[in-house]
């Protein structure tokens, strides 16, 4: 009986011998190599102790992937991990080298490109969805003073916010924008010029200036008698990024220059209004010098005007580029993509579209094909100019405040 349990047990060995060894226990699957250190709680890297804990909490709260502050430590290198000296990690250490080495790549080219330029050092960080060169002064935000390090993080925090909300808005997916926006924020009028001139092959002229397309660019200074104030400036550059990813949608093209400022204008206001109700923010030096329309509140003065009947045509309003608007008509073009993104009109176009948002990017589509309003209307609504004007109206007369 010995002899067979002892074969038995050979047998099973034998069979072992030359089998891939099976997987690993669920709770360690994907992780990296154990080391028993407690000093790092056995992972081997830490958290860089160079930076105080406020300063990375705006780092991480801002979706920040690279900052320049950050990778100047020269314990961290960016990382925002250093290593445990009690241990050793290949893989954890591997890794934190490779990512360091990549943000130190990334600082060198912003300091040759960027600050090469100008002359002088400047703030820079990056998100998933942005670069931002920042140099603006400490500012008041409510009543807290925000430092220059501080605004620059809060503001890449707002644009990621802005890009959710503009793709949740208008039904955007992921594929249709592709590319990140490079966004310049100046205090010097001298670096501005620089700016504008290397970045967007155009000269300073106002608060500032886009390049559209795939690789969408804003460069901006901040001029006090135009920005008063952080709601001011926010509201800005909330409109001017606008701009840019509506041209950024896939097919690439700016379409205020293709006789449909009223939509690319409308869009822009329209974000502005969702963050406090106001639009304050013009494009074109021509329109900034006049009077701003009714204080940025709008609501109550475009009832009034369609009620009165004192406002321009849909179709004389609709065949204008960007630039060519007047404060009036802004407010009138906002008004246009107000109803058309939250108007509660049935249609069932809207519906096989997918919804408002997404009916929105079928007429956009359409105006980038370098056609006329009235297509894109027909293609996103099923309407024809005189049809969308009436339904406008009636809507604004019976949702839009008296006073």
């Amino acid at each position: 009986m010995m002899s067979t349990f002892l074969l038995a047990v050979l047998a099973v060995s034998a069979h072992g011998i030359g089998q891939k060894p099976g997987p690993k226990p669920v709770d360690q699957q994907g992780k990296d190599p154990y080391v028993n250190c407690p000093y790092c709680n056995h992972v081997g890297d830490k958290v860089c102790k160079k930076h105080s804990k406020a300063k990375m909490g705006w780092v991480t709260d801002s979706g920040s992937i690279r900052c320049s502050v950050v990778a100047g430590c020269k314990t961290c290198r960016g990382t925002l991990r250093e290593d445990c000296k009690h241990c050793e990690n290949q893989t954890v250490e591997g890794r934190n080298k490779a990512k360091g080495d990549e943000i130190q790549a990334w600082l060198a080219e912003r300091r040759t490109t960027v600050d090469g330029l100008i002359g002088h050092k400047v703030l820079h960080a990056e998100s998933r969805w942005f670069r931002l060169t920042f140099d603006l002064k400490p500012m008041m935000v409510g009543r807290v003073r925000y430092s220059t390090y501080r605004l620059m993080h809060l503001y890449l925090k707002r644009f990621e916010a802005h890009r959710a909300l503009f793709q949740e808005v208008l039904q955007v997916p992921m594929r249709d924008l592709p590319d990140k926006c490079d966004i310049y924020m100046w205090r010097d009028g001298r670096d501005q010029v620089f700016a504008a001139t290397k970045f967007t092959g155009m000269g300073s002229s106002g608060v500032g200036i886009k390049l559209m397309g795939l690789h969408s660019r804003y460069t901006m200074q901040f001029i006090r008698r135009q920005i008063r104030n952080d709601e001011d400036l926010h509201r800005h550059m909330v409109h001017n990024i606008a701009h840019l990813l509506v041209s950024q949608m896939i097919p690439h093209q700016w379409i205020g220059k293709l006789k449909a400022g009223w939509i690319d204008a409308g869009i822009a206001h329209y974000f502005e209004f969702k963050l406090d109700e106001k639009c304050t923010t013009y494009c074109w030096q021509e329109v900034v010098k006049e009077t701003n329309f009714k204080g940025g509140k709008w609501l109550v003065p475009v009832r009034r005007k369609v009620a009165s009947r004192q406002i321009p045509s849909f179709a004389a309003v609709s065949t204008k580029n960007t630039d060519q608007i007047g404060p009036e008509e802004h407010a009138l073009a906002f008004s246009y993509v107000h109803f058309l993104l939250e108007g509660d009109f049935e249609n069932d176009l809207v519906k096989k579209h997918g919804g408002k948002g997404r009916a929105l990017c079928v007429a956009i589509r359409v105006l980038k094909a370098k056609r006329p309003t009235r297509d894109a209307l027909s293609a996103g609504y099923g309407w024809n100019p005189l049809v969308f004007e009436e339904k406008w109206k009636e809507w604004v007369l019976r949702t839009y405040p008296v006073r």
